[in-house]
């Protein structure tokens, strides 16, 4: 990214390290009104020259600018970055995101916004679908030639990392589903840690070690804010509250035995936090009893009320959790041009 026809040198620093950019003024301005206002309105100090143009310092991490640059410069870049729920997306896309709402390249931003939101399920039989598919992982063969690949979130959705994302691009229709995923994995399964050459020997309370077992998910518990770590805490507390109700209205069965099946299928609802209760309701509400077992009408009205609890817990998410309403309509803009508007900024090369 250094043409030797280009109008204008951009200076930004990575790792201690100052790289320059010279690129051209009418490629950055096409596509970015804050780069057009720069370049065209006078400056109060006068530009120091570099290589015969003008030079600006940017503020950015050099490797954010470059991949903002090559997205302008070579269109086929942004397909890599498309791929649908790619699990490193929010952590390796978040920088290139951040600059395309700073410097308004409406069209980039427009399309990683769209494919941050297709990555987080928003309705309850979106959810459903992703599990299935992360059981097919997890029933899979998993390669057993390094440490690294055991770990089969290797290939799901990091939630912690999208928490992040969420919060700073202001996207909070994806804050529900990655709250609630992160409330299934427990705090100990550090994503980076256990990845490590040296993974930490983890106790619990007890002084108990606790092992991380193949399949096992984790997070970058690390990347989340301590508001959100709050966010998180409120959320599991009113999941253990759900749970709880359901147990309590389902009532004890007229058999009243410990093999009962009412009552073992009651007991899985209050195992607490980081259990999945969507899964343990969806469990609970696919179980089928003989019509000739004493506990079979009280099975299936916890079975019943289980399935309708569902759709309740997903819709009541933002509430559990403590995060904003979702507007279907939030950050859309109609003057925002679709890619290859022949009246709106396009990406071409100079």
């Amino acid at each position: 990214l250094y043409y030797a026809d280009g109008s204008v040198v951009l200076f930004a620093a990575h790792a201690g390290q100052t790289h320059a950019f010279k690129v051209h003024k009418s490629v950055l301005g096409s596509h970015s009104r804050v780069f057009a206002d720069m370049f065209a309105l006078p400056s109060a100090i006068e530009l120091e020259m570099y290589d015969g143009v003008d030079s600006v310092n940017m503020p950015d991490d050099a490797k954010d600018l470059e991949d903002l640059l090559r997205a302008l410069y070579y269109p086929a870049t942004i397909l890599s970055m498309l791929e649908n729920r790619n699990p490193l997306a929010a952590m390796k896309y978040r920088g290139i995101f951040m600059l395309s709402q700073k410097y308004f390249v409406r069209v980039l931003q427009k399309l990683l916004r769209a494919r941050f939101r297709a990555d987080w399920p928003s309705t309850l039989q979106e959810w459903d679908k992703l599990m299935e598919q992360y059981d097919g992982l997890s029933e899979s063969t998993v390669p057993q030639h390094d440490a690294a690949s055991q770990f089969v979130d290797n290939r799901m959705l990091e939630p912690a990392s999208a928490i992040r994302l969420a919060r700073e691009a202001n996207l909070p229709e994806i804050l529900p589903a990655a709250f609630y995923m992160l409330s299934t994995i427990s705090p100990f399964m550090d994503f980076d840690s256990l990845r490590s050459g040296s993974p930490p020997t983890l106790t619990d309370s007890e002084g108990n070690v606790l092992v991380w077992l193949p399949g096992e998910r984790t997070a970058r518990w690390g990347l989340l804010a301590p508001s959100d770590m709050m966010c998180l805490m409120r959320g599991k507390h009113y999941l253990t509250e759900f749970a709880q109700k359901i147990d309590q209205e389902a009532g004890r069965c007229l058999c009243d035995t410990n093999h009962c099946v009412q009552y073992i299928n009651r007991r899985k609802l209050l195992k607490g936090p980081t259990q999945d209760l969507l899964r343990v309701l969806n469990e609970i509400g696919s179980t089928v009893t003989p019509a000739h077992y004493s506990c079979h009408d009280a099975m299936h009205i916890l079975a019943s009320r289980c399935m309708e609890a569902r759709s309740r817990l997903w819709e009541n998410f933002c509430y559990y959790f403590g995060l904003p309403d979702i507007d279907d309509d939030q950050n859309d803009d109609d003057s925002d041009v679709a890619l290859g508007d022949p009246e709106g900024a396009e990406f071409r090369n100079e």
